[in-house]
């Protein structure tokens, strides 16, 4: 029940901030965790940052499981690198966006990535390395969340499709 009330935190949330950045009159402070263009980038944080939100409410529930941080830390990587692939693999057959297919998109990676954490947080006992592995991974995961808007790849997967721009300062 905890995943499905996470899953809707996830999608509700990441929803919210596609708008944030926008309605707070563009503050670089909203930037970091808000999504600041149309990049593929700016919509994996819409995953990651109610994700690392919802690990709060988890670490509460969960906080003896020996599992917890290696469970978040693949079920992050799964929406990571669930919605790059599945959005570049249906944009190369149609060669356009749809609305509707990028919605289903993060609805799915979202739902995967928190079906993989319980089927994780479930599993007989982690190895403790791989627990701190989680943890490491977490750490540079959220590091690399909270520079890449500021200081991005030059990449096709920063790059705002509607600018030709990337990051929050519009280098191009």
């Amino acid at each position: 029940m905890l995943q499905v009330l996470g899953s809707l935190f996830i999608i509700m949330t990441g929803s919210l901030l596609h708008f944030l950045y926008e309605w707070s009159n563009n503050n670089k402070l909203v930037g970091f965790f808000a999504s600041v263009n149309e990049s593929t980038w700016e919509h994996i944080k819409l995953a990651i940052t109610p994700a690392f939100l919802w690990l709060v409410v988890e670490r509460h529930f969960y906080f003896s499981n020996p599992n917890l941080f290696f469970a978040k830390f693949i079920s992050m990587l799964v929406m990571i690198i669930i919605i790059p692939v599945a959005f570049y693999t249906y944009k190369f057959f149609t060669r356009k966006n749809y609305l509707v297919m990028d919605i289903a998109i993060f609805v799915i990676a979202v739902i995967t990535g928190q079906l993989v954490f319980y089927l994780l947080l479930n599993y007989c006992i982690v190895n403790n390395y791989l627990n701190h592995i989680g943890i490491l991974g977490l750490i540079f995961i959220f590091f690399k969340y909270i520079t890449s808007t500021y200081v991005p790849k030059n990449n096709f997967l920063f790059k705002d499709p509607i600018t030709d721009t990337y990051g929050i300062n519009c280098n191009k």
